[in-house]
């Protein structure tokens, strides 16, 4: 194993890490937003633009499982945090059945 490849799997995840947690911070903040509004309304942000949230939390959480899989094999090991978020990451993609 390569020193160039390691930097380059390390930084696959910490840039798949970045990207999951923008898409969580969109997320929350539409659901906040969304907060006591009609049920009429709410389904028609997610039919629209919050599709595009979803789609997005959903390629983030698939980013970060696959950089935390080529992260591992290379025998790298995540700090706490980062193991975290992976753990989110997967915790999403199975709740949205991706």
């Amino acid at each position: 194993m390569t020193h160039e490849h390691e930097a380059s799997v390390t930084d696959r995840l910490r840039r798949a890490l970045l990207a999951f947690q923008s898409a969580q911070r969109l997320l929350l903040a539409a659901e906040r937003k969304l907060k006591g509004l009609p049920a009429e309304e709410i389904e028609a942000f997610w039919a629209a633009s919050g599709g595009s949230i979803e789609r997005q939390m959903v390629s983030a959480a698939t980013q970060v499982v696959q950089a935390f899989a080529a992260f591992s094999a290379t025998g790298l090991v995540a700090s706490a945090a980062d193991r975290h978020l992976v753990t989110e990451a997967k915790r999403y993609l199975e709740e949205t059945k991706v």
